[in-house]
């Protein structure tokens, strides 16, 4: 392995590790049954807060992407970690609504958009030759990281209080981001991996690297923001409530909904990291259309009934499997629409379509919670959402065609 080689894997472990730790908030379901006992507080008020970091980290992820143009990767991850951790610790010492918001919400969502959209755009940066790929590991390595926190989380929170957890996380992550952020940097603007050209076709048809207010002005970019707002709808739910969903439909006591946190980590890497490479090979589009009717299908006519641990356990693989190949696919799209050159940015832009998927999913899964005592009656609503992402998808297949024909004819 050349030294050149070497180097790149040593930066996507980094930021895919970087990225991890802001995949903390996928531990979100962990504690806001806790929240609820210790203040009182409603399910709709707790879920809020994770509403609220998911719109924050999509409204940030365009100033993450901007700032990578005027300062190092490495300066930019530091205050960003010292940011997201000191959030966590910060809510510790929450005891009201307001500061909840404020210190989790806003805090933890601003920094955590920044860390997430740099560490995709340096593993997007440093792999040309292997998009898919290489966004699938590092978004596998994010979504088996609750698989050890989890647990771990719950542990605390039964042995002190979700308060102490809460500035224990913190102090972790701020501890983890100083480390690893000494050793990010992106490549050169066109960098390319030793022994590889690009394809013939990508070379012909010189691929336009879009500004953000270019790719703004196309209509394929409004279409798949849209589409990441219906599809998203499922994996937000599921992140921010599996451990509830598995104790309320499933009969599972805390220790396992904490467990099913991980299970579903594993399953959202394993899509991560297989769909992604199979959309490298077979074609993003191909690829998504079909996890998008398979997460349609379980939630239209299997997930009500998955009242069994067993089967509770299968049909949510099946979704986090499913999830995670969307996860992965997006970003790629994201570069093979509109160029790897200013990336960042125009992923942080069309990641606001996960914010809007944020605002959608959990509020639907809390209301069902709190009028039914059940989440049942949520799963056909986001099955509907998935449905109107397959028209979305097949609309913007046909504007992404029109581009690069438009582009290759100009060229």
């Amino acid at each position: 392995m050349s030294q050149k080689t070497a180097r790149r894997g040593v930066m996507l472990i980094c930021a895919a590790l970087c990225g991890a730790l802001t995949a903390s908030l996928n531990c979100w379901s962990v504690f806001q049954k806790p929240l609820m006992a210790a203040y009182g507080w409603s399910p709709q008020e707790v879920s809020f807060a994770y509403t609220l970091v998911i719109a924050l980290i999509g409204v940030s992820g365009p100033i993450g992407g901007w700032l990578q143009r005027r300062w190092s990767a490495s300066m930019i991850m530091t205050i960003a970690g010292l940011g997201f951790g000191l959030g966590w610790f910060l809510t510790g010492f929450a005891s009201s609504i307001p500061v909840l918001y404020v210190t989790f919400g806003i805090l933890v969502g601003v920094c955590d958009g920044i860390a997430y959209n740099l560490s995709l755009a340096v593993c997007t940066r440093w792999y040309p030759d292997k998009r898919g790929f290489a966004n699938g590991i590092a978004l596998a390595i994010m979504a088996i990281y609750p698989l050890f926190t989890a647990p771990i989380a719950n542990m605390l929170i039964e042995q002190f209080n979700v308060s102490l957890c809460f500035n224990i996380v913190g102090i972790f992550c701020i501890v983890c981001f100083i480390i690893l952020a000494r050793v990010l940097k992106l490549p050169a603007a066109d960098y390319k991996p030793e022994g590889w050209e690009p394809p013939v076709e990508v070379v012909d048809s010189k691929v336009k690297s879009y500004t953000s207010p270019e790719m703004l002005k196309t209509p394929f970019f409004w279409v798949m923001l849209l589409f990441f707002g219906m599809v998203g709808c499922t994996g937000v739910t599921m992140l921010s409530t599996v451990s509830l969903i598995g104790q309320t439909q499933a009969g599972m006591d805390a220790g396992m909904g904490a467990l099913m946190v991980g299970i579903f980590g594993i399953a959202n890497a394993i899509g991560r990291v297989g769909l992604g490479a199979i959309s490298d090979r077979f074609g993003r589009f191909q690829t998504m259309f079909a996890a998008v009717a398979v997460t349609a299908v379980i939630h239209l006519f299997l997930y009500s009934s998955a009242n069994t641990p067993m089967v509770f356990i299968i049909e949510s693989c099946v979704l986090g499997i499913c999830f995670g190949g969307i996860m992965a696919i997006m970003p790629s799209l994201n570069a093979d629409a509109f160029g790897p050159g200013n990336m960042g940015q125009n992923y942080g832009f069309m990641f606001i379509g996960y914010t809007l998927a944020s605002f959608i999913g959990p509020q639907v899964a809390a209301n069902a919670l709190a009028t039914t005592g059940s989440y049942s009656s949520a799963f056909p609503i986001l099955g509907v959402l998935c449905i109107v992402g397959i028209v979305l998808l097949a609309i913007a297949l046909f504007f992404f065609k029109r581009m690069k024909a438009k582009e290759q004819a100009s060229a």
